[in-house]
């Protein structure tokens, strides 16, 4: 046999049913606020974060841009080109191989030389060139006036040489 509900049983039970839904109304409205103020915080923040990219991205290439106009260009690759035996190259012979392709004007170090000479020939060589040993050839042809040395080196930087006329 099935209870009979009375009225008041039936209010009753619809006004807590009520109560819950209200309750759980203000819980939700509650946390959709919460989550509304991280959502607007948070596409705030992405908003400068994407405004500065950008903003690096256009200054790095404007940055990259002037880099690689006053940069060497790096010349071809080994072309056979004899350089003597792997365990004692011939680096003056290639060094001015690499300054007769550059401009007279260009100034150049003993590193941007070095990875120069190691990137053509560095599968050739028993062992890569280092910096100082480019530093003595650049020395010796700016002794010899092939070179003129226009930046003394220092501990922080380093020499920079320049053709003179165009013989090498």
């Amino acid at each position: 046999m099935e209870k009979q509900w009375s009225i008041g049983e039936i209010v009753a039970s619809l006004e807590a049913e009520a109560a819950v839904h209200r309750e759980r109304r203000d819980h939700f409205a509650e946390q959709e606020s919460y989550y509304r103020e991280h959502r607007t915080r948070h596409e705030a923040e992405l908003e400068a974060i994407t405004r500065r990219l950008e903003e690096f991205r256009s200054a790095s290439a404007a940055a990259l841009e002037l880099v690689a106009r006053l940069a060497p260009r790096p010349g071809p690759p080994d072309d056979g080109e004899d350089i003597g035996p792997a365990s004692n190259p011939r680096l003056t012979k290639i060094v001015q191989a690499i300054l007769k392709e550059l401009p007279p004007e260009q100034a150049i170090g003993p590193g941007w030389l070095t990875q120069e000479v190691n990137r053509r020939h560095g599968e050739r060589l028993r062992k890569r060139i280092t910096p100082r040993q480019i530093s003595d050839v650049l020395r010796r042809l700016a002794r010899q006036g092939r070179l003129r040395q226009v930046r003394q080196g220092r501990q922080r930087y380093e020499a920079r040489f320049v053709r003179v006329g165009v013989r090498l």
